[in-house]
């Protein structure tokens, strides 16, 4: 059609024509927005849900097992008939095993979730190190491993005691694991202008080259039978890194001198730009600051 020849009619029509497709189109918009903004509004509601769920779970687990790892410690030290302290002694071991996997789900479903915003406070690593030595005490005794801290960093920490905790918790675990029996296991703190620098090495069977990577995936271990005492669930490096990586921070593992060495860099943080609190392994107390060296 010639445009010299469409008449008014024709043209008003054709205008309204598409007045009303744009009109519909419009609608349409409206209607995809506002189901777009319900859907968000009930995954918002959704996550929300799901955070007070799991903080509930964590606390009625918590709180209970807390309880029973203290009971089995009275008893073990206690009690001076020693069949009930062996009874009692491998009740507290099957009971930290239990503890050490809920601690690891949580963790797990925290960093799933992207709960996982910082607490900074002064964190007084060697008194984390201290309560692991306790933590894993069955496990140490039992494959007469020596453990010794090395403080090579003479400032305040500045990080969240938590995610400091969850990841020593984890590689100190698995050094335990995996290392040869008559061992040594050492944890070295050392700091720069950026970073706080945290080693754990272990002189065991090693992670094989093409495994290097593929370990911090979860639900994944790698073992030959020769040092590993339990299965486990695959959680535990998967969780260090993603604390590691919360805090802005990289993990790596090499083999240096026929040994294992797990490297983690956390960055520093100013603390002018943050409320500094004191906090120190698993609970947050106050702890004076120790240096030099500690052997278990």
């Amino acid at each position: 059609m010639e445009i010299s020849r469409i008449t008014d009619s024709e043209l008003l029509k054709e205008i309204g024509r598409r007045f009303e497709e744009k009109k519909a189109s419009i609608s349409e918009m409206e209607f995809m927005t506002k189901k777009l903004l319900e859907l968000n509004e009930k995954n918002k509601n959704s996550q929300e849900v799901k955070s007070q769920f799991l903080s509930l779970i964590r606390n009625e687990f918590n709180n209970p097992m807390s309880s029973l790892l203290n009971i089995t410690n009275m008893i073990v030290k206690k009690t001076t008939d020693q069949k009930i302290a062996n009874l009692s002694a491998m009740m507290q071991s099957e009971l930290l095993k239990l503890d050490f996997s809920l601690k690891n789900i949580f963790a797990a479903s925290e960093i799933e979730a992207g709960e996982t915003a910082n607490d900074y406070s002064s964190v007084n690593i060697e008194s984390i190190f201290n309560e692991k030595l306790d933590y894993f005490s069955f496990l140490i005794e039992e494959k007469s491993l020596k453990l010794k801290y090395i403080d090579g960093c003479k400032e305040k920490v500045i990080s969240d005691s938590q995610k400091i905790d969850i990841i020593l918790l984890n590689l100190i675990s698995n050094a335990c694991e995996y290392s040869y029996k008559n061992s040594e296991i050492i944890v070295s703190v050392e700091c720069n202008d950026k970073n706080y620098i945290i080693k754990v090495e272990d002189s065991g069977e090693g992670v094989y080259e093409e495994h290097t990577k593929e370990i911090y995936n979860r639900f994944t271990h790698f073992e030959t039978g020769n040092t590993r005492a339990t299965a486990g669930l695959g959680l535990g490096l998967s969780v260090a890194r993603g604390m590691v990586e919360a805090l802005d921070g990289t993990i790596d593992n090499t083999i240096e001198n026929g040994k294992t060495v797990f490297t983690v860099l956390i960055s520093k943080i100013d603390e002018r730009d943050i409320d500094i609190s004191t906090g120190v392994g698993s609970n947050e107390f106050i702890f004076d600051h120790g240096d030099g060296i500690v052997e278990f």
